[in-house]
């Protein structure tokens, strides 16, 4: 029975809606990122936020599909004006985890956004890699990737060579490698990728991703840690 002299109060939860989405081409078909950005010194963080708002954190392929069409193919929107000035003054955070060791560098997609929290063995991870993409093994799934140390170099690249590297698509895939390729054709000064290198003997090292525009080129680095670095990320939808 309702009493009728009593007060009653019903808390309605807030729904995060976006701006705007951003929809680009990928792999064939069409994904939407949802603006605006979110940011924070922490890669996990970033991601965590995402997540808590029911979207996918942006991996490197997502990531290489969302910059292509900015650069190459610009209809000059507020959102992708914002894309650029997040590149040209921040990091784009990419939720890989890169595990760097004397042999290579394994390339794990980050969705659950663990950040460098998460331990890996080696071992298991070579388990998953069951497929390959020429000299790049993959696994079924493509969220787990290695790169041999001969397959991929630091330092100043062309838009040729950038396409080629064994880190880039390890991080990136085979499309969105060509992608960043175009985009880094867009910018008046070769791109430059980062890593850690790791001497024979040593123990790995977990790191993760981001992409920056740096002196008028395209920066893509796989050796970020937290706590230091201010970047954002677009979730998907």
């Amino acid at each position: 029975m309702v009493d009728s002299n009593a007060l009653r109060v019903e808390r309605i939860e807030k729904v995060w809606t976006p701006n705007a989405k951003l929809y680009v081409p990928h792999q064939g078909e069409e994904i939407a990122f949802a603006f605006p950005a979110f940011g924070a010194n922490i890669n996990q963080k970033v991601g965590k936020e995402i997540l808590s708002h029911n979207l996918k954190v942006p991996t490197g392929d997502y990531t290489a599909s969302l910059l292509h069409p900015v650069y190459c193919n610009p209809r000059n929107s507020d959102e992708e004006r914002n894309v650029r000035d997040i590149m040209k003054n921040n990091w784009l955070w990419t939720f890989n985890q890169n595990l760097w060791t004397d042999k290579g560098v394994y390339v794990i997609q980050d969705l659950e956004a663990k950040g460098r929290s998460e331990e890996f063995d080696i071992n298991e991870l070579e388990k998953r890699l069951t497929e390959k993409w020429n000299n790049i093994r993959v696994s079924e799934n493509g969220r787990t990737r290695f790169a041999p140390k001969e397959s991929y170099k630091f330092g100043e690249h062309i838009s040729d060579s950038l396409s080629k590297d064994g880190f880039v698509i390890a991080s990136y895939g085979i499309e969105g490698a060509k992608k960043l390729a175009e985009v880094s054709s867009k910018l008046r000064n070769n791109p430059v990728t980062y890593g850690i290198e790791i001497q024979k003997g040593n123990a790995p090292e977990l790191r993760f991703s981001a992409l920056g525009e740096d002196g008028g080129r395209l920066r893509v680095d796989g050796s970020l840690w937290d706590d230091y670095y201010w970047g954002r990320a677009f979730g998907a939808l």
